[in-house]
């Protein structure tokens, strides 16, 4: 059935809070990495404290790589089964893993959740998700549906945020001492919280979520030419067909580079203004909610409309890529200046945090039907997700042997990807322009 009115509303915002709960379970270290580092090694010692940061890298390793592997058989998974059933069984399986977390297991538990974690994701959420909003839209209302969605998950971030933050800082004792008893305590409420989330968003779906959507790009062509374009069957042959899209490795390039801003920036900016700039665990906890959820939400809505007046999306990003470059050269120098620097990271994440607003609104731009948009986000999120695998684990290891000096080598990484992401953006405009050319 085609999706229309006021339904289609309610709809996004349903799978768009799903979403939001599903990026923010997975990466609590954003806003909460130093009171991670004291659960992990002095509440329960899973790690030693010589070791915690790597300890912390290597289950977000884990996590990333089952992402990297399951984004393709996703995209597979929902071209054959469709986004429903999807949903819902991605939502059971990381609310049943919350519970679990939140009682802070041993190591090896720890890692078994996040690779739990990374098969709710990638193989039953990210690619119904997307797939989903995508077809709540028509080819010209792309940058609002994908920009609105963002806006709902950091809404949803920002509030489970905040109560995070609320639960957490109930361990702060007189003396700025933390109560390592309450503190797991609250972590538990936490997590309990947000599994349960899963399963009530999982029974919405269930109830408002019809079997077969017929997308609003379909429907708009079954009125110009009398029917329904059908879905493109699963095959080895459409897999070679995305393959073989320039669109497909262009885009799969520009995202990779514009979400190492964000894997750097979300991951490691409230510890370094706490091991750098010297402000407070909760301060820094409250900032990063704020960069992560409230200015994310504003600014992920805002870019949908900036891209219209632009023009092409692919150019956006590649607009943003050069801000965020000179942004995070800005945060190098500043660092000595302590309210500069923390103005400065605001002001970043406008622009790194805005970028996500509009990733996946580029794939008509660059030529990729609906009909292949499942196996087609799952190979770009392949490529474009891959810091998910690697950089935690790289950049503990920078902070474990080197300090403070790890977090100079994390800004640096992301300098090189916004110079060769500015490229990558001006090879897609080009891209994008002819086929337009080539359609008209």
């Amino acid at each position: 059935m085609v999706i229309t009115g006021k339904k289609r509303w309610f709809v996004l915002i349903v799978v768009s809070l799903m979403a939001g709960v599903m990026v923010y379970v997975p990466f609590l270290r954003y806003s909460y990495y130093d009171q991670m580092v004291m659960l992990f090694s002095e509440y329960k010692p899973v790690a030693s404290t010589a070791n915690v940061n790597e300890f912390i890298g290597t289950f977000s390793f884990w996590f990333g790589l089952i992402c990297t592997v399951g984004y393709p058989v996703g995209g597979i998974l929902v071209d054959r089964f469709g986004e429903k059933w999807l949903l819902i069984i991605g939502a059971v399986m990381m609310g049943i893993c919350s519970f679990w977390f939140g009682l802070v297991p041993n190591g090896t538990s720890i890692i078994i959740i996040h690779v739990l974690y990374g098969v709710g994701t990638s193989f039953f959420i990210w690619n119904a998700y997307l797939k989903t909003v995508r077809k709540m839209g028509n080819a010209s209302e792309q940058g609002s549906m994908f920009s609105s969605s963002e806006f709902v998950r950091a809404i949803m971030g920002m509030l489970l945020g905040f109560l995070g933050v609320g639960l957490l800082n109930r361990a702060i004792m007189p003396g700025n001492t933390t109560d390592l008893a309450v503190l797991g305590a609250q972590w538990r409420n936490m997590l309990f919280f947000n599994g349960t989330l899963f399963l009530v968003l999982a029974v919405i779906v269930f109830i408002v979520l019809p079997n077969n959507i017929i997308g609003a790009e379909d429907a708009e062509l079954a009125e110009s030419k009398g029917t329904i374009p059908t879905q493109e069957k699963m095959s080895f042959a459409s897999v070679l067909k995305v393959l073989r899209m320039p669109g497909t490795w262009l885009l799969s390039l520009l995202i990779f580079f514009c979400f190492s801003f964000t894997s750097a920036a979300n991951g490691y900016l409230g510890s370094y203004t706490v091991n750098v700039l010297g402000i407070s665990q909760t301060q820094a906890s409250t900032f990063a909610v704020v960069r992560n959820y409230i200015i994310a939400g504003l600014s992920t809505l805002a870019i949908g409309f900036i891209s219209d007046k632009i023009g092409y999306k692919v150019k956006t990003l590649g607009y943003y890529l050069a801000i965020a470059t000179v942004l995070t050269v800005a945060v190098l120098f500043t660092k000595n200046a302590t309210i500069l620097c923390i103005g400065i990271t605001f002001v970043f994440a406008v622009v790194y945090s805005g970028m996500r607003g509009i990733y996946f609104a580029t794939l008509g731009e660059v030529g990729i039907p609906l009909s292949l948009t499942g196996v087609a986000t799952g190979v770009i999120s392949l490529i474009c997700y891959l810091p998910d695998v690697f950089f935690a684990k790289l950049a503990g290891i920078w902070l474990d042997k080197y300090g403070n000096f790890g977090y100079d080598l994390i800004w640096y990484w992301v300098i090189g990807c916004g110079i060769l992401g500015i490229l990558v953006s001006f090879v897609s405009v080009r891209y994008a322009k002819k086929l337009k050319s080539n359609k008209e």
